[in-house]
């Protein structure tokens, strides 16, 4: 596969790449083909090859596509007098190609359109490219498909960025593409006489509308394209490109910024008489679908609706329409006109159909008119509160029939069907997704029929089903898990005042059938409601109940246990002053748990919901109970770890363990570090465990993993004992040096960054914090000397800067003015170009924090200090940040490198726009035009005087936009940019 990019080695590569039995040789054929494709060679050769009658299809597929890409980025590679040759023989081939391949004509026609947007509107004539295509194609009676699909795609790629082009000539495109909406609709009105082609001219209306929001909605009204369009509804042929055209036609009319529905009444009144005409044909086939629902049903079928493909398509399709309709005109069909109840009840008929896929396309609409119907201005004047309030309400007690009945449209949905049990992990996904997107349909119910309401309607078949279990029936365990998901979903929107029926619901719980999806259902009911256990006096006799469930529930495994101790968790949150009462059972049980006693079944993660919840409930304990329950809550997490210690020493290797074993009994002391809240005791807590700790520390000081979670249980106690943890600070601190000297674990940097933000502030720390960060520092300076360096060691960099900038803020006098300060900065701008997202973040908030530092209230005794360290490096660093924003790093970040070049501007001004002209003048006159060069140093001369950040932005957009348009291109900005102080970085893709 070596060599020249010939076309006979072009054809045995194609060969290979299709029919080689070896797929090491496949591969190499690909990679060959994937370079052919970036030499200038592959332009001739594709098109020598697409002129040869007797190349076949895949050469002429894979000529074509290289012809496309190639225009599409390579364009300015092209010698000046190509462009005009490229077109003509473009143009050649679509003649040659009218008739098919398929596949090869629609690549030639991109990329004639991505020559389109390259040439410059002059070298098409003064009818532009619309006109120009159709002189030259129209002449030939059987190339107007081709013809057609041209002009189809001519708008869907008018702001494709695939086609590299200067972000004016893209806008200028556009401008010329919407001067020619005429143009394109009479072409297209004057292939309506082709019956064959209607599908192909409807498709093309659609991708026009797009750009035709300046033409008045009367002459669309009257429009014969616009006729075709509706009309087209009723052909199976063209029913699909019907709907995309119609589609477009409603977002017309709400188009404009404010839109103005009323100015494009006379088209409203054309479109929505035409899609309401569908309603009695989407009615009679959802009325079929529910019929063989039905029969699958009684004869034991459990898939569920599945009708032709062809028709679901079709009630997909209406579908569509009317959920279009109705999320254009919200603002409308709010009012509560009898005409907008039309379309209310059309959409309804929808919701109501038995495929969920189908249903859920309205779903979005009723989100937004409950929305609509229940938000309010905050704008409004006080004096017209009152009437808006009221109208709000009569508007809603129009419409709480249709959300009545929407609530029992939707819930039976979330019930399971009989022989789920035997369902693909993907079914089980899909009917999961569809619980969730029912759950937020009865979330946009309740909103306008209040919570208290929606919960008498979905809990009424549970009530009556345990009236009839009391008067002998049994329970139906999959309508009693539907009902109970169904509150659960609304539990948000109940009133804490509610007091008939939860009580009742709960009640009920107890006294269900241990069938493991109920059990797990029952549990995140009561987790639901934790909040209303909380405060409702009628839930106080319930608790003892409730807690017995979920106790039962630990030992049910997987779903039910984990959703026992979920809920475990919330009420203890909830009721912590309530369970006071409790705290021995609860504490009893936790001791079990922990020890692995009786019979539960909780994975790690579920223990440590756990110990959340009954941290939560010892720390509201009053002070004379507080040591006894803390040191029944610390006990049982401890002794496990004391015990893998103490066998890890006794083995004499902490590897014979592994780091999930001790990760286990960490995460535990962690959470009780996180949720208890008596610093105090909490202080006293974490002293006693030190030596415990230092043990943990020395043993699994190689293992990332235990020295994260070690690191975070720490981090924990930091955060809430604060300055109560007294002399042990000064072990831990001491501990943590020593181990970064050894093992470069980003976690103790991070726990270092916990420790500045708690004790930065403090005069009698500052020793010892200074000596900390001048040891952390400088080790990672030496770790990180290149840009491969922190590719390699992201989490170290992302932390090394976050523990800088937590420095800058809490403690600047122990970094800013001392020796390390200058070598930390030189780093940075080493690894600012680095990928990693959260530690190029880090790395560009660290520059932020110290550029605005000397700008600060309380920073100005720092300028000289600042100055020493900025001044000399600010011409590379303004090169680096230039360099980010046109392309060494993503899109993505470019608000907040904008963000550092906004701190260099209120620092040093004028320096800045003179440092700018400088880098500016670096890139290539090949990649940036003067005028281009002039409207960015205007904007950073601008955001100097401080007059227009939004212009800077603007600018260095379009600025970005020039410089990554295509692979080339960045590459030639990136070399030129790059300091050679500084080792090579990648440039973004």
């Amino acid at each position: 596969m070596e060599g020249h990019g010939s076309r006979a080695v072009l054809l045995e590569a194609l060969q290979a790449l299709y029919h080689h039995p070896d797929p090491a040789i496949r591969t190499a054929a690909n990679q060959w083909l994937d370079q052919f494709q970036h030499t200038m060679e592959a332009w001739q050769v594709s098109d020598n090859v697409l002129h040869d009658p007797s190349s076949n299809l895949e050469a002429l597929y894979f000529c074509a596509q290289t012809i496309r890409t190639k225009v599409q980025r390579d364009y300015e590679d092209l010698p000046p007098n190509a462009p005009l040759s490229l077109r003509n023989s473009l143009m050649t081939l679509l003649i040659k190609f009218r008739q098919g391949p398929p596949t090869v004509r629609t690549q030639l026609c991109l990329g004639m359109v991505a020559l389109a947007v390259h040439m410059p509107p002059e070298e098409w004539g003064t009818g532009g490219v619309v006109q120009w295509l159709g002189k030259e194609l129209g002449s030939h009676a059987d190339a107007i498909p081709c013809l057609l699909e041209l002009v189809t795609v001519l708008p869907q790629e008018a702001q494709s960025y695939k086609i590299s082009v200067r972000p004016e000539r893209r806008r200028q495109f556009q401008r010329e593409l919407v001067g020619s909406v005429q143009d394109a609709f009479s072409l297209l009105t004057s292939c309506l006489r082709e019956e064959s082609l209607r599908e192909q001219v409807l498709r093309a209306f659609a991708a026009w509308m797009r750009l035709s929001y300046g033409m008045s909605a009367a002459t669309l009204a009257t429009h014969p394209l616009v006729a075709a369009s509706l009309a087209g509804l009723d052909s199976e042929q063209t029913f699909d490109a019907a709907v995309d055209a119609a589609t477009e036609l409603i977002r017309f009319t709400v188009s404009g910024n404010p839109v103005d529905l009323a100015s494009h009444m006379s088209l409203v009144q054309v479109i929505v008489p035409r899609i309401m005409a569908l309603k009695p044909r989407f009615a009679a086939a959802v009325k079929a679908a529910v019929a063989e629902k039905r029969a699958q049903q009684e004869i034991g079928e459990t898939n569920g609706y599945d009708g032709e493909d062809e028709d679901e398509d079709t009630m997909k399709g209406m579908a569509y329409l009317f959920a279009e309709m109705g999320e254009s005109y919200v603002d409308l069909i709010a009012s509560g006109s009898n005409e907008a109840l039309m379309i209310v009840e059309a959409i309804a008929e929808v919701t109501s159909h038995p495929d969920d896929n189908i249903s859920a396309i309205t779903f979005n609409f009723w989100h937004r008119l409950s929305q609509t119907l229940t938000s309010s201005d905050e704008q409004e004047e006080l004096e017209e509160e009152a009437a808006v309030a009221a109208e709000r309400e009569k508007r809603i007690a129009i419409f709480k029939p249709t959300f009545e009945l929407l609530v029992s449209l939707v819930s039976f949905r979330v019930t399971y069907p009989a022989g789920f049990e035997a369902w693909r992990k993907d079914e089980l996904a899909d009917f999961k997704q569809t619980r969730y997107a029912v759950a937020d349909m009865l979330l946009d119910a309740a909103a306008v029929l209040g919570g208290d309401a929606t919960l008498r309607l979905l809990s009424q078949p549970l009530l009556q089903m345990a009236a009839n279990v009391d008067n002998g029936g049994s329970w139906e365990w999959r309508s009693v898990e539907a009902s109970l998901y169904c509150i659960r979903a609304i539990a948000k929107a109940v009133p804490l005042s509610e007091n008939l029926i939860l009580p009742q619901v709960l009640g009920i719980l107890s006294k269900l059938p241990p069938q493991p999806q109920l059990l797990y259902t029952s549990s995140l009911t009561v987790a639901s409601l934790a909040d209303w256990l909380g405060v409702a006096p009628s839930a106080r006799p319930l608790l003892p109940l409730l807690l017995g469930l979920l106790t039962n529930a630990l030992s049910v495994p997987e779903d039910p246990c984990a959703a026992a101790a979920l809920a475990l968790k919330h009420v203890c949150d909830a009721c912590s002053k309530e369970l006071g009462q409790s705290v021995e059972a609860l504490l009893e049980l936790y001791r079990q748990v922990m020890s692995g006693q009786g019979n539960f079944h909780l994975a790690s993660e579920d223990e440590l919901q756990l110990v959340e919840g009954l941290s939560i409930v010892v720390s509201a304990l009053p002070a004379d109970k507080l040591p006894h329950a803390m040191e029944a809550l610390c006990i049982p997490v401890m002794v496990p770890l004391e015990e893998l210690v103490a066998a890890a020493q006794q083995s004499g290797s902490s590897q014979t363990f592994t780091a999930n074993q001790y990760i286990a009994h960490i995460d535990r002391i962690g959470n009780i570090f996180r949720y208890v809240t008596q610093p105090d005791i909490l202080a006293g807590v974490f002293q006693r465990m030190w030596p415990l700790l230092k043990l943990v520390f020395v043993q699994r000081a190689a293992d990332g993993k235990s020295m994260e979670r070690l690191c975070r249980a720490c981090k924990y106690a930091v955060r809430n004992c604060g300055r109560a943890l007294g002399a042990v600070m000064g072990l831990l601190l001491e501990e943590l040096q020593e181990r970064f000297q050894q093992q470069q674990h980003s976690c103790l940097l991070y726990l270092a960054s916990e420790v500045i933000k708690v004790y930065g502030s403090d005069p009698g720390c500052a020793s010892y914090l200074g000596t900390l960060i001048t040891v952390l520092f400088g080790q990672t300076i030496r770790l990180l000397q290149s840009i491969q360096d922190f590719t390699s060691k992201p989490d170290v960099a992302d932390d090394c800067f976050l523990l800088a900038s937590r420095c800058i803020r809490y403690c600047p006098h122990l970094l800013v003015p001392s020796p390390t300060m200058a070598p930390l900065f030189s780093c940075a701008m080493t690894g600012i170009t680095i990928q990693h997202r959260e530690a190029c973040r880090s790395i560009l908030t660290f520059f932020q924090d110290f550029l605005d530092l000397p700008t600060s209230h309380s920073g100005k005794q720092f300028r000289a200090a600042v100055d020493a360290v900025a001044l000399p490096a600010g011409p590379t660093l303004t090169r680096l940040v230039i360099g980010c924003l046109v392309g060494a790093l993503p899109e993505s970040r470019m608000d907040e490198v904008i963000q550092v070049l906004l701190s260099m501007t209120r620092l040093y001004g004028q320096l800045v726009a003179q440092w700018a002209q400088e880098v500016i003048a670096l890139i290539p006159a090949s990649v940036v035009k003067d005028a281009e060069r002039v409207s960015f140093l205007q904007a950073i001369s601008m955001a100097v005087n401080g007059t227009d950040s939004p212009t800077l932005t603007r600018s260095i957009e379009e600025m970005s936009d020039v410089c990554r348009r295509n692979r080339k291109v960045r590459e030639a900005v990136q070399n030129a940019l790059q300091p050679a102080t500084l080792a090579a970085c990648q440039v973004s893709s």
